[in-house]
């Protein structure tokens, strides 16, 4: 990814969905060529001036799965049902997303709630937002 944005929500919004390589436009001269070589080799590659942002992400995703030790029973769906909530998305919008039922989605954010223990209707979506970076 090539990117004027200097901000980690972007960084790890490109992360998230899979990016190999993160590479601002103000070091671009630099490292494009860096960049490219790595990827194709099959690794990946971030500006230097961002891998800051790295460190910080690892170190939330470890304070918050010491925090709510539930995040490790999550399975692969609810994972992602969680980020999809964390990414402001409705029950039903989700739904249509996955190709379930929104039946299917609100059982998956029940139980959810209670293996990171969460009560009341809106303290899943206030734990996602609080957490999208680290989750």
């Amino acid at each position: 990814m090539l990117t004027m944005h200097k901000d980690e929500e972007t960084c790890n919004r490109a992360l998230d969905l899979g990016a190999k390589g993160f590479v601002l436009k103000e070091n671009a001269v630099e490292e494009i060529l860096k960049a490219i070589a790595a990827v194709a080799r099959g690794e990946h590659y971030l500006s230097t001036s961002i891998s800051g942002y790295l460190v910080r992400r690892r170190s939330r995703s470890e304070a918050l799965a010491a925090k709510k030790p539930g995040l490790d029973d999550l399975t692969k769906a609810e994972r992602r049902i969680l980020k999809l909530i964390a990414g402001k998305r409705t029950s039903r919008q989700i739904a249509a997303e996955l190709f379930i039922s929104p039946r299917t989605v609100e059982a998956h954010r029940a139980n959810i709630c209670t293996k990171l223990v969460l009560s009341g209707s809106h303290s899943l979506l206030q734990f996602a937002l609080e957490n999208r970076s680290a989750i």
